[in-house]
């Protein structure tokens, strides 16, 4: 039986868009011919932009980057009229290298660097890859962190904006649990929404309101939101103040900011401890390359001080495999090992050997959860604060 393809190409003709994905290292031009082909037929028809999306495109060689050159070129001389807007992560060293010469040598041709402008972690935050380990964490989290949202001031009835709500697990508990009067659930990620607004269709869910929207940025009222929340968000921003001004703003006077954030590098797992400790700072300085800060939880006190909250309150949730099913907490670990040694090692450019070693430890972090023996631990924290009838106060830095 023949390996399976390194790469897939589909075109997804709502959208104008061929989608490349995986490693393409091409011996030939006669090694692209499917791509090629999916292409040229894309080409012939659309009209307007043809989007090439490579933002999951891990390895293009030299004669794959050609292949992709000489289709750009033979579109302008059949369709004059139509652009070819490749479609980058800035996560993916090689690939500014490689496509920004490309608007130069043909006219054709646009470069876009999707996340560029946004922050260094998005390549490897809003994909799909992402949603099994979201699905997971939120299993063993909720049974933890829904009597935590009452002491922070949740109650029934409320108008509840969820920002940077994911896949939309957590705003379904909310909507059942205090059932509030209004409930806006906004993230960046297309793919988390097309899964929230799927599920929401599946199970007869009409009162989610799902925005596509930029976390800096929120096309929501000022002082609108009862209760405003940001779940484990914050440390994968390179900017987090930014946000948390944002969840200031369409928060009412005397409402409140609810944040959960973790805290990576204190990850333990007994026996095999040093393993365990060992990967987990290895993530945590991963993350660091990408603009993300892990280790963010117990910082959130000194941020929502900063911007001028008042009654700030700092809790913990100590997830153990002594409080929480092992099975379900193996089931985390487990997620957080596919995407670790799969996006996050490919976007930071890991030898194979530290793939190897990461991969090692979290399953020494399975063994330590699973084992009658064993104690392991996955720290959160989480703060709240309210937002006083002045509005708290502008941030250095903030213009007037």
């Amino acid at each position: 039986m023949a390996a399976p393809a390194p790469y897939t190409v589909r075109f997804v003709e709502n959208d104008q868009e061929v989608v490349i994905r995986g490693c393409v290292r091409p011996r030939d031009a006669a090694g692209m011919a499917d791509i090629r082909a999916c292409l040229d037929g894309a080409a012939a028809s659309v009209a307007g932009v043809l989007f090439i999306n490579l933002k999951r495109l891990r390895y293009l060689n030299f004669i794959g980057f050609c292949e992709l050159a000489r289709f750009a070129r033979d579109a302008g001389k059949l369709y004059p009229d139509l652009k070819v807007k490749l479609v980058i992560s800035s996560v993916v060293p090689w690939a500014d290298q490689r496509f920004s010469i490309l608007p130069d040598l043909l006219p054709n041709v646009v470069v876009e660097h999707y996340d560029r402008a946004f922050y260094p972690g998005q390549g490897v935050i809003e994909n799909d890859a992402l949603i099994p380990v979201l699905r997971t964490q939120t299993n063993i989290v909720w049974h933890h962190e829904r009597d935590l949202l009452a002491s922070h001031g949740m109650r029934p009835g409320m108008k509840v904006a969820d920002i940077c709500c994911g896949i939309g697990d957590f705003a379904v508990l909310m909507r059942k649990e205090f059932k509030p009067s209004r409930l806006v659930a906004v993230d960046h990620s297309r793919p988390f929404l097309q899964y929230a607004t799927q599920v929401a269709k599946d199970f007869g869910i009409n009162d989610v309101e799902y925005v596509f929207g930029d976390a800096t940025n929120l096309f929501l009222e000022d002082d609108d939101f009862d209760f405003v929340t940001s779940r484990l968000s914050l440390q994968v921003f390179n900017q987090p103040e930014s946000i948390l001004r944002e969840l200031m703003r369409i928060c009412r006077p005397g409402g409140r900011v609810y944040l959960t954030n973790e805290m990576m590098s204190h990850n333990y797992g007994y026996p095999r401890h040093e393993t365990v400790s060992w990967t987990y700072r290895q993530i945590d300085e991963m993350c660091q390359t990408l603009g993300m800060d892990m280790s963010f939880g117990p910082k959130m006190f000194s941020l929502l001080t900063d911007l001028g909250f008042e009654d700030i309150q700092v809790k913990t949730i100590a997830i153990t495999n002594r409080n929480t099913s092992p099975e379900d907490f193996a089931r985390v670990i487990e997620s957080w090992e596919a995407y670790v040694t799969g996006e996050l090692s490919t976007a930071t450019n890991l030898s194979e050997e530290t793939v190897e070693r990461l991969r090692s430890g979290l399953r020494d972090h399975v063994y330590t959860i699973t084992s009658k023996r064993g104690y392991a631990t996955w720290p959160l924290y989480v703060a709240s604060g309210r937002k006083p009838s002045g509005g708290g106060r502008r941030s250095r830095g903030e213009a007037s």
